[in-house]
């Protein structure tokens, strides 16, 4: 029985929701659970220092204006070159960190460690790949911190190793998000009615 990603419940497959904390695990259930999609971590292609991106631009209105938080994996910054988007991609907030004892405190920054799925990741996103490439070893890791630190929704404008070929389906199954930037602000736009300007 697979593990719910922010609770830890073992839950029956097939299922529309997390039985313990309703974390969603079909797109339907986001319309009865009791999350709210707050924590949107950004994929590398998501950099958009020239602004040009619509639904980029969208989600970094929202962002400021406090409807979510738009964060990154340090992981990012290892696979970025040109002064504009390191300098864009330093300005989004890094992921929290984990909760340690004798380390944090409590009602701190930190986080409890939701689970290492790395091998489940490599299964769903690179199946027969072997070895994997460095960008395909990032790939896994950018979705592994998400996993790890809480984070809500996954935003990528990298189609071929998140979502086609059933990957995104295959996430969502285990409680992983990943949308494009499109599909997010389709999303959050229905279920929250949440309006922009561009």
């Amino acid at each position: 029985m697979p593990e719910c990603v922010k609770c830890g419940q073992h839950n029956p497959r097939d299922i529309a929701a997390c039985a313990r904390c309703t974390w969603p695990l079909v797109g339907s259930a986001w319309l009865s659970t009791t999350f709210t999609i707050r924590r949107i971590s950004l994929d590398t292609g998501c950099v958009n220092a020239k602004g040009k991106d619509q639904y980029l631009n969208i989600l970094e209105q929202w962002a400021s204006s406090g409807y979510l938080q738009l964060q990154r994996s340090d992981v990012m910054l290892q696979e970025l070159t040109g002064d504009a988007r390191v300098t864009k991609a330093q300005s989004i907030e890094t992921h929290p960190g984990l909760f340690i004892l004798d380390a944090s405190m409590l009602d701190g920054p930190d986080v409890l460690a939701g689970p290492d799925l790395r091998n489940d990741l490599r299964r769903i996103l690179f199946p027969t790949a072997n070895p994997l490439t460095s960008n395909q070893v990032n790939d896994i890791e950018h979705l592994r911190l998400h996993v790890q630190t809480g984070g809500d929704a996954f935003v990528t404008l990298n189609i071929n190793d998140f979502i086609t070929r059933g990957r995104q389906t295959a996430l969502a199954a285990i409680g992983i998000w990943v949308f494009t930037p499109k599909e997010i602000i389709t999303l959050l736009m229905n279920l929250y009615n949440w309006t922009c300007t561009t």
